[in-house]
């Protein structure tokens, strides 16, 4: 048993007291917390993936359309650029504290 569980253990005692209840719903709502800003964490992970996944996608589209035309390429260029733009938007809006 490491540290953080003793801890978080307490006493063993058949009635627990009112400290021993408060200290076992403290430690049960910190773990849930915990819980729950891992899956934040990696929610934001994948959507991040998935947005680069995209923009990589998108860029290869890109030039296979533009091809040598280095008008088009330009054009093409300002609405990839304008994904990433909105992709940026939409991870910053999923909550992300990360700065872009």
């Amino acid at each position: 048993m490491n540290e953080l569980q003793r801890w978080a253990a307490g006493t063993s005692s058949i009635v627990p007291s009112k400290d021993e209840r408060q200290h076992n719903r403290a430690v049960a709502n910190l773990v849930r917390e915990t819980k729950f800003a891992g899956l934040k964490v990696d929610a934001e992970a994948a959507l991040t993936g998935r947005i680069m996944e995209r923009a990589v996608d998108i860029d290869q589209y890109r030039k296979s359309l533009a091809g040598n035309d280095e008008t088009l390429n330009m054009v093409l260029t300002r609405i990839e650029l304008g994904f990433v733009e909105k992709a940026q938007r939409v991870q910053k809006n999923f909550g992300s504290e990360f700065p872009l």
